[in-house]
């Protein structure tokens, strides 16, 4: 029987082998790329801002999203997680980034020093305007309630000689101004029968005040700085006292120095008549500035009084016409002792108080006031 050629049988032991040899090296390959390790990249997180001012959390929250920029490599967001760790006083923050630990087998981070970003933090302190507690004239009637209703509610803060002079009736009314174009406080005077209160015979007394029934904000505390302003006007001709007739005063509560104010507004008959600024550090006191009274008379005033309360404290006072805004007077100290031993608070008043110990000298007076402020600047 003749043999078959065996040629033909050559090429497809080739195949077998090719196919053989080619399904190896695949399966090889596929076990390469399962068991190749994680895929190298690089995450990171950097700052626009090496410091940052804040007011509340919602104004934080809002910069620190503005400042940070994240990067993700080849890798997905999600993939990642950023942490933001304040210290214990809100000074700083450090922002970071890092993979989830789902992802940490699927990526290798290649270089994690910029994978955290350090920013100092600074909150800044809201300062509100100071707040000023303002009396102001609102139309005749009512005039004591309405005194009595900002400067002690509840209370009395008014020193007037109704006691003595009930038939005249309340010492101080209401009116409308012309000039200043608004209502204004009339305090009068009378120099008989006024007296101070039913108890002093020889002086005589038309004032209110802040005291110890008044609200905090109206008392002078130490190391406070405090304003003061109010207008006045005294008529054409007034007569002062050569005594003295005090026109507002601060008076220093508690201790053995309580009854002498410690600063005074008063106008004296003289050669010429003055408006004077008393002091007193201790129970003496004595005058710091003076100027002649003529020019002050039958026109508006404005008076600024700043004065911060401590035993180095300050103090200035300024009058101006408010007419043409013309600086009539004027004193500042910048190192005077404005806090006594043993005071609890210091209190203001405004009004007219005179000695009748020369009570020739003197007649019945009007004197107008308007708009007293008081503000607690610190």
């Amino acid at each position: 029987m003749p043999l078959r050629p065996f040629r033909l049988q050559i090429p497809f032991l080739l195949v077998i082998l090719l196919i053989f040899n080619s399904c190896a090296s695949s399966d090889e390959t596929n076990e390469e790329a399962e068991i190749g390790g994680p895929i190298a990249t690089d995450i990171s997180v950097t700052s626009a801002e090496t410091l940052i001012l804040w007011i509340d959390a919602a104004d934080l929250t809002l910069k620190l999203s503005n400042a940070l920029s994240y990067s993700y490599g080849v890798a997905s967001e999600s993939d990642t997680e950023k942490l933001q760790s304040f210290n214990a006083d809100t000074t700083q923050v450090t922002a970071s980034i890092a993979f989830k630990a789902a992802a940490q087998g699927d990526y290798n981070d290649t270089n994690t020093s910029n994978n955290s970003t350090t920013i100092a933090l600074e909150k800044e302190v809201e300062t509100s305007n100071p707040i000023s507690v303002l009396l102001s004239a609102d139309g005749p009637g009512n005039t004591y309630d309405l005194i009595t209703s900002v400067l002690a509610p509840g209370h009395d803060p008014i020193e007037v000689p109704d006691c003595n002079h009930a038939a005249f009736g309340e010492h101080i009314d209401e009116l409308f101004d012309t000039e200043l174009n608004a209502n204004v406080f009339r305090f009068y005077i009378h120099t008989t029968p006024d007296n101070d209160r039913c108890i002093n015979f020889d002086r005589q007394r038309n004032e209110i005040k802040t005291y110890d029934r008044s609200p905090d904000n109206l008392l002078g505390m130490e190391n406070e700085t405090v304003e003061y302003k109010w207008k006045f006007k005294l008529a054409a001709g007034f007569q002062a006292s050569p005594n003295f007739t005090h026109l507002h005063q601060l008076k220093s509560v508690g201790g053995s120095l309580e009854s002498m104010p410690m600063y005074t507004l008063t106008a004296r008959k003289g050669t010429p008549d003055r408006l004077e600024l008393r002091y007193a550090e201790t129970d003496d006191q004595e005058t710091v500035a003076q100027t002649d009274l003529a020019p002050l008379t039958d026109t508006w005033l404005e008076v600024t009084e700043t004065i911060t309360y401590a035993t180095s404290g300050t103090y200035a006072i300024e009058i101006k016409n408010v007419a043409d805004g013309t600086v009539l007077f004027e004193y500042s100290n910048g190192s005077i002792v404005n806090w006594r031993p043993g005071g609890s608070f210091v209190r203001p008043k405004w009004g007219i108080y005179r000695s009748l110990l020369n009570d020739q000298d003197l007649r019945d007076e009007e004197v107008l006031f308007a708009d007293f402020s008081i503000t607690e600047i610190e």
